[in-house]
This record gives structure tokens, sequence and C-alpha cells, in this order.
């Protein structure tokens, strides 16, 4: 009992955590930039998207970590597919900001990481059971 307890605690720590850093998210990405950012495909910046996005994808993992892991990946897959988009969208009136494709599939790389690594254990899980 104390196990099933631990871990109701644990998800909830993990939604906090996700609510988190999806407003720390919203806070960066909506500060007006200087200067118009240069359209390099390999940059820190896109480091930082990938990481970014990758820890996003690795909280909202953890918070659904007890629900069914196929249902969980689905969510996870559409979330991959239009939070990137709509994070991008949203800069287009910030000043000193613009849409960017090659900080969308930074984004996407990002929770793709996690979508395979989340795949990989789901289905080495399916396998021992």
């Amino acid at each position: 009992m104390k196990i099933i307890k631990n871990k109701k605690i644990s998800i909830k720590v993990y939604r906090v955590l996700f609510i988190i850093w999806s407003l720390v998210i919203l806070t960066l990405t909506s500060i007006p930039k200087l200067q118009i950012p240069t359209e390099h495909i390999v940059s820190l910046d896109k480091l930082a998207h990938f990481g970014v996005y990758l820890i996003f994808a690795w909280l909202f993992i953890r918070m659904h970590q007890t629900k069914n892991p196929g249902a969980t990946l689905k969510k996870l897959i559409l979330l991959s597919l239009t939070v990137p988009l709509f994070d991008e969208l949203h800069q287009i009136p910030i000043p000193g900001r613009m849409f960017s494709v090659w900080d969308v599939i930074a984004d996407f790389i990002g929770f793709l990481a996690i979508i395979i690594i989340y795949k990989i254990k789901f289905q080495t899980a399916k396998k021992t059971d």
C-alpha cells in the first residue's frame, strides 16, 4: 500500500513540475528579442529547443506513469505534433520574434527522443510480462 501512495505523490509532483515547466517555456518564448536571430540549422539555440522539449516530454511521461502506456504514447505523439507549432505561432506578434521551421523541427526532435525511449521501454516491459 505504501508504494502505491508514494507513486501517487510522485505523479502529483511531476504534474506540478510539468505545469511549472510549461509556464517557463511560455514565459521565455514570450519575451521580445532585441535582434532577429540568424537562421542556422545547427546552433546552440536549436540544442536549447531540443533540450527544453525533451524535458517537457519526459515530465509528461512521468506524470502519466500509472496510466495506459499506449494511450500515453498516443497523447505524447499528438503533443509533439501540435505544441512546437503553437509555440512558434504564438511568437509571431512578439517584437523581435519570428516563426522558425527549424525551431519546430528541433522541438519535435526533443519529443521524438523521449517517444523512442518510451516506446522501447514499453515494448521491453511487454516482453517481460
